[in-house]
């Protein structure tokens, strides 16, 4: 149950990111085209929520078999040959991404201590305005006379984005050492070309037996034409 709700969650947040993006850039053109203006603090935003869509999307793209891979060799492999391939490259993804999430916490440690904030991005005033301006700034990093986002906070998923990957790379560890899988599920790009020619090729003599083809309308003209000719002549 709870695993059902987290995985509605996980896609309501990635549907929310991408929305958000594509309204965004959507206000930012019509501004620059129609209006010769725009807003320094979308471009900002849509970058951040970019890097927020990908890192948080990866775990997920883990979890739907969306990344691509190849396994022309592994395929080939026996079973359990395969199972063990499965586990090695499982094992070398979770270390990469330890490292990654290490680094990653090194870094935003770095720009809590330092309080770097944002740019173009700023709380609203009255969100700070009756706390002490001391234990906002010890806790939370933040200026209250110019409460600009601080960059640990945008810049926090990369510790949820990796945390989040390793933890569906160990589910998958434990799914192979359980023969529920046999390894990574990848996409297939060539199968869906395949899918797509085919629905393609289904759909073109339905609209063939419909309209009427040039050398047909031609041939048409040039018999209407002959007969033409013919009653003149006579």
């Amino acid at each position: 149950m709870i695993k059902r709700i987290f995985s509605h969650l996980e896609e309501g947040f990635l549907n929310l990111l991408i929305t958000s993006m594509t309204f965004l850039v959507f206000i930012e053109v019509i501004a620059r085209f129609f209006f010769n203006t725009g807003f320094l603090w979308i471009q900002e935003l849509t970058l951040t929520l970019c890097a927020w869509f990908v890192l948080f999307g990866m775990s997920y793209g883990v979890k739907v078999g969306a990344h691509i891979g190849v396994d022309a060799f592994v395929i080939k492999l026996p079973k359990q040959a395969r199972k063990i391939a499965a586990l090695l490259a499982i094992t070398i993804c979770i270390a990469y991404c330890v490292m990654f999430l290490k680094g990653s916490w090194d870094y935003l440690n770095k720009m809590y201590e330092i309080g770097l904030p944002m740019e173009d991005i700023d709380f609203p005033h009255k969100l700070f305005s009756n706390m002490d301006p001391d234990l906002v700034w010890e806790t939370l990093r933040i200026d209250v006379e110019e409460p600009a986002v601080p960059l640990w906070i945008s810049q926090s998923i990369l510790i949820i984005g990796f945390g989040l990957l390793i933890m569906r790379f160990i589910e998958l560890l434990i799914a192979v050492l359980r023969n529920q899988k046999l390894g990574f599920t990848l996409a297939d790009e060539a199968e869906e070309s395949m899918h797509l020619a085919e629905a393609v090729k289904d759909a073109i003599p339905q609209n063939s037996e419909t309209s009427v083809s040039p050398t047909d309308h031609d041939t048409n003209m040039d018999v209407s034409s002959k007969n033409k000719n013919e009653k003149d002549d006579r």
